[in-house]
Parts: C-alpha cells; structure tokens; sequence
C-alpha cells in the first residue's frame, strides 16, 4: 500500500501463508517502465518523499476513546529500511496481541529494480521459527504476482497506479479468491491525505465485505506523513488505532 502498513495488523491471527501473501507492498521482476521519468523501485510503492534510509511504524490501540499521545502502548511496529536508491533491504515486523499471542516477522530482500525476491522468517509465540521464500512475477507493467515456490496453492495478484501505488491486491486458494482489497487514494498539495480500502473476503462459503480508512494528521519537512488516524467503516465515525512514524533519511 503505499506508505501506510496498517489497520491489517488484525489480519496477523491468520494463517502465516495467508498474512505473508496479504503484505503486498513490495515489488520486483519484469520489465523496468518508468513512472513519471523515474524508474521503479519498490520505495514507490509506499509514496514515500525523499531520500528515505528507514521508516519505523508504530501502531497503537485507541483505548475508551482516548487517543494514544506517544508510542508507549503500541501492538505492532514495522521497520523498513532502504538503500539510496530506493530499494527494499530489510523488514522487520513485531506484533503483541495480548491473550491472542505474539509474532514476529523478518524479510530480507536481494535484487534491485523489479529484479528482487525475499526471504521471510516467522514466528508465532514461542514456536519454532519457519523461513519462506517469495518472488515476484510480473505480467505487465503494473501487474505483478506473489508466489512461493515451495507452494504453489496460494498467490498473490497485485495491480498497481501508473505512479506504483498499490491500487488492488487479490489474494487466492488456487483459482478461489479468498479475499480482495480495493484501495482508493486521495491526496491534497501533492501529499497523501487519505487512504481508503475495501475488503472483501470469502469464509465458508460466506462473503463478508469491511471498510477501512486512514486519514494523515501531520507530515514531516519532506511532506511524509508522521501522524495517522485509522477508521474501521467508512463514515470515520470512530478512530481505532493511531499510527505514528519516524524517519532516517539519507
């Protein structure tokens, strides 16, 4: 998505398949098409502005309506890192559930441009650590697919704007689709303002479709955005989570 990594952290109690697919944020292999004059790099995926070293995301719970002032409370915190370019290095994902239990999740990328495949290492609780390889399959300029050799039952189809933000994401049991996000971005003096995104998923046999919206409450000098509200329906009638991010620049 874009630069926000966000109100799916409810999505973690899923399989560890079905969550590593649904993070479709990064991109590799195919053709190298350029994207307003600039070719592509996975950085483009996230609208991230500037030379941008490492992102940290903070997401954190809005509790009996009080909105959370610093990062002392959070459930989930991301750190992404890139090189000068712009590609994609390391991932590094913590979440705590509470009761529900803990995970943890590290990818490391090798590749640069659209050439790039990952290795991701989970781990749930105080289980055994599994490593999944993942690589990118690219069937036009912004349409991509996620695949894991070793598993061929599950993917994960990907299209993106023609500036490489992701716009669909359609995640798959063989020719089933089990869920689909549909993202609409919308942005104000250049900046991103607002995310929104409907899901819809298919569970035995029954489709259930949410809303989600992120709407930016401040920005960094570099017009990143280092404040956002998160919304569980459409109307935002109610903010569930705040995300908070801190950036390293080149």
């Amino acid at each position: 998505m874009i630069i926000f990594e966000t109100l799916k952290f409810l999505e973690m109690k899923k399989a560890v398949t079905l969550l590593l697919l649904l993070q479709a944020f990064l991109s590799c292999k195919g053709q190298s098409p350029k994207a307003n004059g600039t070719d592509y790099v996975q950085k483009l995926e996230f609208g991230l502005k500037g030379a941008v070293k490492e992102v940290s995301t903070y997401i954190c719970p809005v509790k009996e309506g009080e909105i959370p002032i610093d990062t002392a409370g959070y459930i989930g915190k991301i750190v992404m890192t890139f090189d000068s370019s712009g590609n994609a290095l390391v991932v590094n994902k913590a979440w705590d559930f509470g009761a529900a239990g803990k995970s943890s999740y590290l990818s490391r990328f090798l590749g640069t441009g659209k050439d790039i495949s990952f290795t991701e290492t989970s781990r749930f609780n105080d289980g055994e650590a599994q490593e999944i390889s993942y690589k990118y399959l690219w069937s036009d300029d912004y349409n991509y697919t996620i695949v894991c050799p070793d598993n061929s039952v599950y993917t994960s189809l990907i299209t993106l704007d023609k500036q490489y933000r992701l716009i669909k994401s359609v995640f798959r049991e063989k020719d089933r689709v089990q869920s689909m996000e549909d993202v609409e971005t919308i942005y104000k003096d250049n900046k991103i303002q607002e995310i929104k995104t409907r899901l819809t998923s298919n569970t035995d046999g029954e489709t259930k479709v949410t809303y989600q919206v992120q709407e930016v409450q401040a920005y960094d000098q570099y017009g990143n955005p280092t404040v956002i509200y998160g919304y569980n329906d459409s109307n935002k009638q109610k903010v569930e989570q705040v995300l908070y991010k801190a950036y390293k620049y080149y």
